[in-house]
């Protein structure tokens, strides 16, 4: 990934990056979670439209 870009959104639930993708976004990359064994972090690019499904999320 590139860490040059801080446009970057760090999406830390599974359920919720699969939802993301599910809306059309697409993922930029995944890595292990260096604070939680076993689990992984999602990185979407970072806009108003992805900040949007993401309250849609959280409200359902």
């Amino acid at each position: 990934m590139d860490r040059e870009n801080k446009k970057n959104f760090i999406v830390y639930n599974q359920r919720m990056a699969g939802y993301l993708m599910q809306k059309g976004f697409v993922l930029i990359d995944m890595q292990p979670d260096l604070k939680k064994t076993g689990r992984n972090v999602f990185f979407f690019k970072d806009t108003p439209q992805l900040k949007s499904a993401i309250d849609e999320y959280m409200s359902r």
